[in-house]
């Protein structure tokens, strides 16, 4: 009969053994998947932009215009861009540097191009050596409709041509995201002035805000509609005798984030603020300020921690029992027209509540 040292160390064993049979398969499958693994994968996407060929070509061209769509670019707004050279130039691209660890540096150049037709690149990982990649754009015209196609081969050694496995999905959502962005854009970008809308005045929440309303708005179009608009609200007052009484505010009605859309105002306000008592707390993002029916976070620095904020913001109200009472309102205290340093930006962004048992 075996006492009770020997069966514990029997099954001590067999357990030990299971694991180092696991450990060896996870190994073998491991390696056999690398060994197997392509070293070089092409990524494809592609979209269907409503403008003529030359549109597309201009903007894609042209390196200055990619942060307007662009969604490594999106990523990080905070990250530094040098041009280099011009199109038809020897050298014609751009270095980027980075802190977010899923940006990095790099360099992209267009090598060549083919008429109209195809922009063919070139892309540099100075941080990984192990990956290469090139790629181009095709474009095609019909019936004044452009269908862009954009493609990356990358190539990678052994041991890391693993990564190939996961290259189509990862890169190709960036694709798709940043082909999106781009459809909205330059299809956004050939509006005329008159079509971004009518000045008129619209109270919220007590104050009298002279504005420009805009709804299903493509997101990758918001920049160039606030951009758009705000000179013509500012002409508004001018012919009017109007003074502005508050910072240049964007007002977001509704945020589609399935769709990409958004119903969005860009306003002036026009009458004069209501002094409040405010109760200070600390935000995550930035100082946190409430009154009876509204909290509001002094966001410093670029516009790429907003949606963090919001999304505070909006879990502060849930743990409060609070429910959101109308329109969201993004107060530009200090922006771009103010400051060339993103770092000095202040946005106060505030959400007006009700209690959530409230009829």
């Amino acid at each position: 009969m075996c006492s009770l040292d020997e069966i514990f160390y029997f099954y001590i064993m067999k357990i030990i053994k299971g694991l180092l049979y696991t450990i060896v398969i996870i190994i073998l499958t491991f390696l056999t998947a690398t060994v197997f693994a392509p070293s070089s994968v092409m990524v494809e996407r592609s979209i269907i932009v409503d403008t003529n060929q030359k549109n597309v070509f201009d903007q894609i061209s042209n390196f200055t215009t990619w942060p307007e769509w662009d969604a490594w670019y999106i990523k990080d707004t905070n990250q530094i861009r040098k041009y280099a050279g011009r199109f038809g130039a020897s050298e014609h691209g751009f270095q980027w540097r980075s802190d977010n660890k899923y940006i990095g540096n790099g360099s992209m150049y267009f090598s060549s191009m083919v008429d109209m037709d195809s922009l063919i690149y070139d892309v540099s990982f100075d941080d990984d050596e192990i990956i290469k990649a090139s790629g181009y754009f095709h474009l095609t015209e019909n019936n004044g409709q452009t269908s862009v196609k954009w493609v990356m081969f990358s190539s990678i050694g052994f041991p890391y041509k693993i990564l190939n496995y996961f290259m189509d999905e990862k890169v190709g959502q960036d694709f798709e995201r940043s082909l999106e962005n781009f459809k909205n854009y330059i299809e956004s970008n050939e509006l005329e002035e008159s079509s971004t809308g009518i000045v008129q005045i619209v109270n919220e929440f007590g104050i009298d805000y002279a504005l420009i309303r805009k709804d299903s708005l493509p997101m990758g179009a918001m920049k160039l509609f606030f951009s758009k608009s705000y000179p013509l609200v500012y002409d508004f007052l001018r012919t009017k005798g109007m003074e502005p009484a508050g910072p240049s505010t964007g007002i977001y009605y509704e945020w589609d984030e399935v769709n990409f859309i958004a119903n969005v105002a860009a306003a002036v306000p026009v009458s004069m603020f209501l002094p409040k008592e405010y109760d200070s707390f600390d935000f995550e993002f930035g100082a946190g300020l409430r009154t009876d029916n509204s909290v509001s976070c002094e966001l410093k620095g670029g516009y790429s921690k907003s949606y963090p904020t919001h999304m505070a913001i909006n879990k502060w109200l849930e743990d409060n029992h609070k429910i959101m009472d109308g329109p969201v309102i993004e107060e530009y205290v200090k922006g771009p027209y103010d400051t060339k340093d993103s770092s000095d930006y202040l946005t106060r962004i505030t959400y007006h509540f009700i209690e959530a048992d409230s009829n």
